[in-house]
Formats: C-alpha cells, sequence, structure tokens
C-alpha cells in the first residue's frame, strides 16, 4: 500500500468516527427531549426522575452504544429502536438511522415490509409524544408542544426517506455508470478483435489474389520447362526461363507491396489495396498476361465510363477476373475461356466465364479456396457469385453493383 493510500485510509477512518461521535451526540440530545416530553418520567415536582424515567434514560445510552456498527447490523438497529420506540415509549432516533441504511439496501418485498414497519413505528411513537404532552395539562403549552412535536417527528420521517432514497438514486446512477462503462469496455475489445480479424481476412484475400496468384502461374511455367527439357529445345527452354524469371519478380514486387501496406498501415483497418486500381488498363494487362501463359480468351468486353468506379468496384472485378482465368488455366483441358463484362454507372456489373471442363471427372471445386475468394469478393460489395455445371462446360456468373459515381454526373 503505498502512503497517498494510506493517507486516504486513515482520513476516511477518522471521518467515520467523526460521524459516529456526531451521531452519538445528536442521538443523547434527542433522547434527553424525548425524556422531557413524558410527565411519568419525573416526580411531582419535575426535578427529579422517577424509576420509570431513569429506565429509559439506560435504554437510550445503551441503543446509542450501537451506532458505532449502524452500518453492519442495520436490523439489530431497526428492533431494537423500534422496542424503545414504541414498547419503552421513548425516541424513534435508533430506529431512525438502522431505518435509513435498512431502506438504502432494501431489495426484495421482505424488506421492504420491514422498512414500512419501521416507518409506522415512528407515527406510533409521535402519537405516544402527543399523548404524553396532553397528560400534562396546564403544566405545558400544549397546543405550542404539540405541534413541536408534529414538527420533529415528521422532519425525522421526512429525513429517513430523503436521506435514503436519494442515496438509493445515487447508487443506482453509480451501478448503471458502471455498467455503461463495462459495456463499452467490452465493446471497445469487440472491436478490437473484429478490426484484427478483418485484416487477417485482407491479409489472406490479398495473398490469395496477388502472391498466390503468381506463384500458380510460376508453377505452371515450370511445367513448361519440363517439357522444354524433354523436347531439348534450346530456344524453348531459354524462353521458358525468360518467364519464370518474369513470374518470379512479379510474385516478389507483390510480397514487398503488402509488406510496405501493413507497415503503413500499423493497427488500422486495412483498406488501401496492395496495387492501385488502374481502370481497364488493368484488365488489359491481365489478359495480355494471360494470354501470356497459354491461356485463350475470347472476350465480349461491353463497359462504359469503366475507369470512373469507384476503386473498391475496380478492385473486385480485378481481383475476381484473375482468380476465375487461373481456374481455367488450372482445370480447362483445352485452356480456353468466354469471357462476357458488362455493366454501366446505376446498372450491375457482369462478369461471366465459361470454359470446357473434362466430363469424366466430378467436379469437386478444385481446393474450394478460389470459388469461395470470389464469392467473398462479391459479398464484401452486395454483390453474389454463382456457378453452373453443364454437361461439357463450367460457367460462373458474378452479378455487382456498379452505383452511379458523382464524378460521372454533371
Amino acid at each position: 500500500m503505498t502512503t497517498t493510500a494510506r493517507k486516504h485510509r486513515l482520513v476516511s477512518v477518522l471521518l467515520n468516527i467523526l460521524a459516529v461521535l456526531v451521531m452519538m451526540i445528536v442521538g443523547l440530545f434527542v433522547s434527553l427531549l424525548a425524556i422531557l416530553t413524558a410527565p411519568e418520567n419525573f416526580d411531582g415536582s419535575f426535578e427529579l426522575l422517577t424509576d420509570l424515567g431513569a429506565l429509559r434514560v439506560l435504554l437510550a445510552l445503551l441503543l446509542l452504544c450501537l451506532l458505532p456498527w449502524y452500518r453492519k447490523i442495520p436490523l439489530a438497529l431497526i428492533m431494537a429502536g423500534g422496542f424503545y420506540a414504541v414498547i419503552a415509549q421513548g425516541d424513534p432516533y435508533v430506529l431512525g438511522v438502522g431505518l435509513t441504511v435498512w431502506i438504502v439496501r432494501a431489495q426484495h418485498r421482505w424488506q421492504w415490509t420491514i422498512a414500512a414497519g419501521g416507518l409506522a413505528a415512528m407515527v406510533l411513537n409521535l402519537v405516544w409524544h402527543i399523548l404524553a404532552i396532553q397528560r400534562m395539562g396546564e403544566q405545558a403549552a400544549t397546543a405550542e408542544a404539540i405541534l413541536a412535536v408534529l414538527t420533529l417527528g415528521f422532519a425525522a420521517i421526512g429525513t429517513v426517506l430523503s436521506i435514503s432514497l436519494i442515496t438509493r438514486q445515487r447508487r443506482s446512477i453509480n451501478e448503471a455508470h458502471a455498467e455503461v462503462e463495462a459495456v463499452e469496455h467490452d465493446r471497445d475489445a469487440i472491436s478490437t478483435q473484429m478490426t484484427r480479424q478483418t485484416e487477417r481476412e485482407y491479409l489472406a484475400r490479398e495473398v490469395h489474389d496477388t502472391l498466390a496468384q503468381r506463384l500458380t502461374a510460376l508453377s505452371l511455367q515450370t511445367g513448361q520447362m519440363q517439357k522444354s527439357l524433354d523436347d531439348t529445345d534450346p530456344n524453348e527452354l531459354s524462353s521458358a526461363l525468360e518467364e519464370t524469371k518474369h513470374y518470379s519478380d512479379q510474385a516478389l514486387r507483390d510480397l514487398r507491396s503488402l509488406v510496405t501496406s501493413l507497415r503503413d498501415q500499423g493497427e488500422k483497418e486495412a483498406s488501401i489495396p496492395s496495387v492501385a486500381p488502374g481502370g481497364f488498363q488493368d484488365l488489359r494487362v491481365l489478359f495480355d498476361d494471360a494470354a501470356h501463359q497459354g491461356l485463350k480468351i475470347q472476350p465480349q468486353v461491353l463497359l462504359d465510363s469503366y475507369d470512373t468506379a469507384s476503386d473498391e468496384t475496380q478492385r473486385a472485378v480485378l481481383r475476381i477476373t484473375q482468380e476465375a482465368l487461373t481456374n481455367v488455366m488450372r482445370y480447362s483441358p483445352d485452356r480456353t475461356v468466354q469471357l462476357r463484362v458488362e455493366g454501366q454507372p446505376g446498372y450491375d456489373l457482369l462478369l461471366e466465364f465459361t470454359n470446357r471442363r473434362d466430363p469424366s471427372r466430378d467436379f469437386t471445386g478444385g481446393s474450394g479456396t478460389g470459388l469461395l475468394g470470389i464469392k467473398e469478393r462479391a459479398e464484401i460489395i452486395g454483390g453474389t457469385a454463382q456457378e453452373e455445371i453443364l454437361d461439357e462446360h463450367f460457367r460462373l456468373t458474378v452479378t455487382l453493383p456498379w452505383p452511379t459515381d458523382e464524378r460521372t454526373q454533371p
């Protein structure tokens, strides 16, 4: 425990002791006033205490000794104070102290029943004191004394209710604030987890869409090299080696771009693509690259203002097309694809890929990551991706939303 904490604890203990002392002094004063209101507590000359008066004074002093533990035993204060207020017809001070703590902590119906009984005991004690004043007759100003007793009695009841209810309200507000802080803490933790999950998913997609594509092309080119070795054609082997180096360099550039993107963005949600979209030029380069790898593309492209499409849309088109062409190179026996791309701002953008398949082989969707990645790409921007297995062909249809961009509006 630090020195500051010790000082705070010492100050808290001293304040509690001071509060208890003040409560005991006030309680002693209230008890003496209550003794004076009952004529049976004194002899005929009102100078000496009777046995009943002495007993009531003794009981009042004993009850005041319970005040240091008023927070730990409020029910004991209610029971002992209620007996003294109703049966012994003394003062309700100790009853009121215990009742205040009890109402603050009350949660169940039986606890509220005890609280109601304690308030009824205070009202009954008020009646006892009024009757005692009336028994004094001409020895006291009856009307003024009754008014004073009523004022003090209802003030005591009001004090008990106000302190207890205000304290309950403050405690409820503090608990509500604590719950709100806990919810906010949980929300921040969930938000952090979701952000990290988004980063992982983004990294997985980027690795698959860039580096994996290059490695796939490298693998296919290695196969061509193997054939060139079997044919012992130096020209074809040299060309294959050059292509292999080209794809290796591309894979290395993509890997460096991914690492740079992750370093620049740090803990922030990844939203910047590893390669900035370049409009229709990206598609042209992608088609040329695929054709260079031996893929025969039969394109039908009808795009209007494609360069003005959002980066997100262009990126999705590029990655989906890249994955679809890679799947054709992997699984199509003749490496031929009929490609249809059409769309314009304000309407859906359609991507359709149709290629031959080997009817003797059951279609299993490959490894599952290719088509799954395409569907995820489409769903991220609100699109759909559907596959269709025909007798001798496989068709993939992707529909993407293409909202009207403000840059295309006059």
